[in-house]
């Protein structure tokens, strides 16, 4: 199925609410714009999109939770 979209003048996209929901696409979540020889691929920055680049890493890297949590506590010292 194909669905549209209509860039506004701000450079703004509205993502059907039935890919939003397909997808996990949630108010607030980042979305990775990805080139490809295809053309741009959107892709939620969920945890699975973190997961992809553990690889050989994974049982030495932090969970993404971990990581999340120390984004956030990063975040709130920037903040201060």
């Amino acid at each position: 199925m194909v669905e549209s979209s209509t860039l506004t003048s701000k450079g703004q996209l509205l993502v059907p609410k039935r890919l939003r929901e397909k997808y996990g696409i949630k108010p607030g979540i980042r979305i990775a714009l990805v080139e490809s020889k295809e053309g741009l691929i959107l892709k939620p920055m969920d945890e699975a999109f973190f997961d992809q680049f553990i690889g050989n890493y994974k049982e030495s890297a932090p969970t993404t939770k971990e990581y999340l949590k120390w984004k956030k506590e990063e975040k709130k010292r920037e903040n201060r």
